[in-house]
């Protein structure tokens, strides 16, 4: 079995854990230190975790990869869109209970992403500069202004250039963010983000990292419209860098809670929108009541990342869908990679 990277690993629990804790804030976000929070998670978790993503699919030429990507993925999409939608329709009390498999129920538009991403990259590796072509589309959609979340199609392509880097990235330049000089450069550089982001909050709008809206809903018009999605791209790298160089690379108490990130992220959900539901976010309003938000986010994605939860609900999260692949579809990839150890071993 191939050993862990636990870099990664904890890159992926405090990631996961900004998503939760993003979340709760999120009712707060039109305040100015909460609204500053919630502004700094968001330039540069989403790009992260797709920047993980990325890395994770360099072996886009095995069989094993199309395999997992509809057990992996489709499956659980389709199970999860299906109950948040149920769960919308009987929490609500909507009037009439609408399937839209194609728009993405919140969080979920993620999965989808995936799933096209993971779809696409072979065809993308196929073109000579595949990065500039994917930050040009992405500059260039802003400017349609029938684009909305149908498909998750804005989103995809927006955080498509993040996927391809880190499909591009190799493990070693981590080394050169992870000295000392660089991590102090680091903390100041995040610090200034902050703080601008503190000035600009109001007017900066966080649908600018959502990469969902056209620049028309911005009321830009002009032709240079595109140049503002360029310096968010820019911040986010900038922010992005930075909290990569700070993520530790040793074991960590958190370090094991890694692998478990999907749990988290489909469950949690249901907890913020049932608090929701219930108005119990009125409670939070006073200083000390945000910060236990905070300390709750934390808490539900330690619970939520735990091994009894994966063995509560590994059979919804992570489905045996063997039964949909016949036999040669299943073990295809296993001849594959025996072919690829038989001709390492030739070669050396």
């Amino acid at each position: 079995m191939k050993e862990r990277d636990v870099y990664f690993d904890n890159l992926k629990f405090i990631l996961i854990l900004l998503v939760v804790v993003g979340h709760l804030i999120e009712p707060f976000n039109g305040e100015a230190a909460m609204g500053t929070i919630y502004q700094f998670i968001y330039s540069f978790h989403m790009p992260l975790f797709i920047f993980a993503a990325g890395y994770f699919s360099k072996r886009v030429q095995s069989p094993k990869q199309y395999v997992g990507l509809l057990s992996g993925l489709v499956v659980p999409y389709f199970i999860f869109e299906t109950l948040y939608t149920l769960f919308d329709y009987y929490m609500q009390g909507l009037d009439r209970l609408d399937f839209t498999y194609f728009y993405p129920n919140w969080i979920l538009w993620f999965l989808f992403s995936m799933m096209l991403w993971k779809m696409l990259l072979p065809y993308l590796l196929m073109l000579k500069y595949p990065l500039v072509v994917c930050f040009a589309m992405s500059i260039m959609l802003g400017y349609s202004i029938d684009v909305d979340y149908y498909a998750s199609i804005s989103r995809t392509l927006y955080f498509l250039p993040f996927f391809l880097i880190g499909f591009y990235f190799k493990r070693e330049w981590l080394d050169t963010i992870k000295t000392r000089p660089f991590q102090l450069l680091s903390l100041l550089l995040l610090a200034a983000g902050f703080a601008l982001l503190y000035t600009l909050l109001p007017i900066l709008h966080t649908s600018w990292f959502y990469g969902a809206m056209p620049y028309l809903e911005f009321g830009l018009e002009s032709w240079y419209a595109g140049f503002y999605r360029m310096i968010t791209y820019a911040f986010t790298a900038i922010m992005g860098v930075g909290v990569l160089s700070l993520i530790p690379d040793s074991n960590t108490p958190f370090t094991d809670r890694g692998i478990n990130t999907m749990y988290v992220f489909l469950l949690h959900g249901f907890i913020v929108k049932t608090m929701q539901h219930l108005n119990w976010f009125e409670a939070f309003r006073s200083a000390g009541g945000k910060l236990l938000l905070i300390l709750l986010g934390a808490v539900l994605t330690w619970l939520l990342s735990s091994p009894w939860i994966k063995r509560g609900f590994g059979w919804i999260v992570e489905p045996n869908v063997g039964f949909l692949f016949n036999y040669r579809s299943k073990h295809r990839h296993e001849r594959v990679e025996l072919k690829r150890s038989d001709a390492k071993r030739s070669d050396a």
